[in-house]
């Protein structure tokens, strides 16, 4: 039930994502020029309050947990504890999804980790579905130290496993570079990462006419936050996984973090995967799947079967 529903599910969020993108991005960098904003929250963060479904409709055991930020934000998540013959994996998974929606429509994207023995944390940020707030940076970091705190004072034994997808990378390795010498994270796991957040809106303008119009503004944008500035922090096992048809998120954008991080630590695991489909699709095929489960497990890279 929760593999044929995957794919399916995926297939609609990509799709709604990709409508919504460059027309947001389109209004938004447009208002951005006229006002001088710099704030990220409006470009890049598309929260909904509604709940569309839950790990229950897939058949999946799951707990409602609440956090609470550094500053008082109140959060919510879901723990899905790992399921079935292999329930007693000693790893757990902080889950970050992308900048739409909220986690009741990207969490089929990681439903089926726990029934591979994986413990996963899918966490809303400020803003998105039941969580107080709004999501922008670098507040938003707040709530992924919420998250592991949660998760370390609940399950010490278990080892700690970082997913982001999309924007979700971004906010990862804003974190992680600031934090690795505070939580023993074991690895990192990136789905169609993106370079920088102008980047990003580069490539959304650069599919209309329109967005040619306003594409210069986007040196607006505010560029501290740039995933590329901070990998060389992050000494960690990483898997990387990029689509050559996504046209979201370029895969090149992967592929250049990925040669950044080889050039930053060359003896470390570093693995790339040339995923399929369209944006973070990855997790609708078997095979993909499968080689994430083995870099989980292993921290080693992986061919695709």
């Amino acid at each position: 039930m929760v593999s044929t529903g995957i794919t399916k599910a995926l297939k609609a969020l990509s799709k709604r994502w990709s409508r919504t993108l460059l027309y947001r991005l389109t209004i938004l960098i447009g208002s951005l020029t006229l006002t001088g904003c710099t704030s990220l929250s409006a470009l890049f963060f598309y929260p909904q309050s509604a709940l569309i479904s839950t790990p229950k409709n897939a058949g999946l055991e799951y707990q409602d947990v609440w956090l609470t930020a550094q500053d008082n934000t109140k959060l919510h998540a879901w723990w899905l504890p790992a399921q079935g013959k292999q329930a007693d994996s000693n790893t757990m998974l902080l889950y970050l999804h992308g900048n739409a929606e909220n986690i009741s429509s990207h969490s089929h994207s990681i439903y089926w980790l726990p029934t591979s023995g994986v413990s996963v944390l899918a966490l809303d940020y400020r803003g998105f579905g039941a969580s107080e707030g709004q999501a922008r940076m670098p507040e938003v970091l707040q709530d992924i130290e919420a998250a592991i705190l949660w998760m370390k004072q609940q399950h010490p034994d278990k080892e700690l496993i970082i997913l982001g997808q999309s924007i979700g990378s971004a906010i990862a390795i804003n974190y992680i570079a600031q934090a690795i010498d505070q939580h023993d994270i074991k690895a990192l796991i990136l789905d169609a990462p993106l370079t920088g957040f102008a980047t990003a809106a580069r490539s959304a303008m650069s599919q209309s006419v329109i967005g040619w119009l306003i594409w210069p503004f986007t040196v607006l944008i505010p560029s501290q936050w740039d995933p590329i500035k901070h990998i060389q922090s992050i000494d960690l096992p990483v898997l990387i996984m990029h689509s050559p048809k996504d046209t979201i998120v370029p895969a090149k954008q992967g592929k250049k973090l990925y040669a950044h991080w080889q050039k930053a630590y060359p003896e470390q695991q570093l693995c790339w995967l040339d995923s399929k489909g369209p944006h973070i699709m990855s997790f609708a095929f078997p095979e993909l799947r499968q080689a994430t489960l083995s870099f989980i497990k292993n921290r080693q890279c992986s061919k695709l079967k």
